[in-house]
């Protein structure tokens, strides 16, 4: 709804801006001018049109400020015996770049976050090796990642959705230190 009402808008302003632009080069604007108010003096829904247009662009102005998603905390709060300990969110997407990485076959990997109910879930968007099966490597992704932030982090977390925007062709050269 909101994205037709901005389309809408948008026409409405470009379609008065090249009436307003035109003004110099058509004779007798003003007599034009002058007979479209007074039909509009006479016509009752246009004052209603008008309204309705004036409520829309309201709406429209204060909609561009509100947020319809829920606010992401930058860090996760776990409480511990000597108090509580924030981990940024920083922290825990280079632990799931860490695992996501230590799997053959994972190239490219961007992460975003969003809360569950009471847990924390990680969207992992990726490219992939074709040399490696899609379904056994994102539920090794999932798990890996779930249990490298679990075991360095002490965090849970609850949903790893796993998005494979790109299949890769050929061999990644990785150094393997030994």
């Amino acid at each position: 709804m909101k994205n037709f009402v901005t389309a809408l808008w948008v026409l409405m302003v470009a379609v008065i801006s090249a009436i307003i632009m035109l003004i110099p080069f058509v004779p007798n604007i003003s007599a034009m001018i002058t007979d479209f108010v007074g039909f509009m003096e006479q016509n009752l829904p246009f004052a209603a049109i008008a309204a309705l247009i004036l409520g829309l662009s309201i709406w429209l102005f204060f909609s561009q400020f509100r947020s319809n998603k829920p606010h992401m905390p930058s860090s996760v709060v776990l409480h511990a015996e000597g108090g509580e300990v924030r981990i940024a969110l920083a922290a825990i997407d280079t632990l799931v770049r860490q695992a996501a990485n230590e799997l053959k076959g994972v190239r490219e990997v961007k992460t975003s976050f969003f809360r569950l109910n009471e847990g924390l879930g990680v969207h992992i968007r990726t490219t992939v090796s074709s040399e490696e099966s899609i379904p056994e490597l994102t539920s090794q992704l999932q798990q890996v990642v779930t249990e490298h932030v679990l075991n360095v982090a002490g965090v849970k977390i609850e949903e790893v959705k796993v998005l494979v925007e790109n299949v890769a062709v050929g061999m990644r050269n990785r150094i393997e230190l030994r």
